[in-house]
């Protein structure tokens, strides 16, 4: 199997305008299995429009193309949101997205197997997303295979940053303010059944204007 090609989806849009850096650090890619013996680039999928017509059909896509929209519109309402595979589309250009395990995969991730991934291949991830110099990171349920020690090497040093909630209520969306130019989101990975698309992307957008807020 090859690796799947990732990272900043299109260099074109990517922090344009003083708009933040946006990453979001997933487990793998879930690939049927008569695709995984060719080459997939994950980016130019996304970029030239390929996964739009999967936009509402896949979970992933769904809230991570819905949640980043809401943190480039901030002053949008969720009712006036257009839909994940129209408008709202085009916000997932804009960001950079990475999987801890570059190889195809299935539906459902083992731990074990995604923190070997991590160890096998941490120097060549954690250059990755030093290079693409990210403010936000949204890590999708993988920011615990990240020691401290990593975090500091990718500009995130969150070591004496308290853990605060989008939602002191509900907890599903948790950050850290590693500084003024650095924010650290844990949230659930998009495929996360239990919450809806609302929830989950006004959580995410809640924790990006608390941080703007200090």
């Amino acid at each position: 199997m090859e690796k799947i090609k990732d990272g900043i989806v299109d260099t074109s849009k990517y922090g344009i305008n003083g708009m933040p850096k946006i990453m979001w650090v997933l487990k793998e890619g879930n690939v049927s299995e008569e695709d995984k013996e060719i080459s997939i680039d994950l980016c130019e999928g996304l970029r030239t429009d390929w996964h739009k017509k999967n936009a509402l059909a896949i979970p992933t896509f769904r809230k991570m193309i819905y949640a980043t929209y809401c943190i480039l519109n901030p002053d949008t309402d969720w009712s006036d949101v257009p839909y994940a595979n129209a408008e709202a589309y085009e916000a997932i250009k804009y960001i950079a997205y990475i999987n801890i395990n570059k190889y195809p995969a299935g539906s459902v991730s083992n731990y074990n197997d995604i923190q070997k991934a991590y160890d096998d291949n941490k120097e060549e991830l954690l250059n990755q997303i030093f290079e693409c110099n990210p403010n936000i990171i949204i890590f999708g349920n993988t920011l615990q295979y990240f020691k401290v020690e990593d975090m500091k090497r990718i500009g995130f040093d969150i070591s004496n940053s308290i853990k605060k909630y989008a939602d002191d209520s509900t907890k599903n969306t948790s950050f850290f303010i590693a500084s003024s130019d650095k924010l650290c989101v844990h949230a659930y990975h998009p495929s996360y059944p239990k919450l809806s698309n609302k929830i989950y992307s006004l959580e995410i957008k809640t924790a990006v204007q608390k941080w703007k807020q200090i």
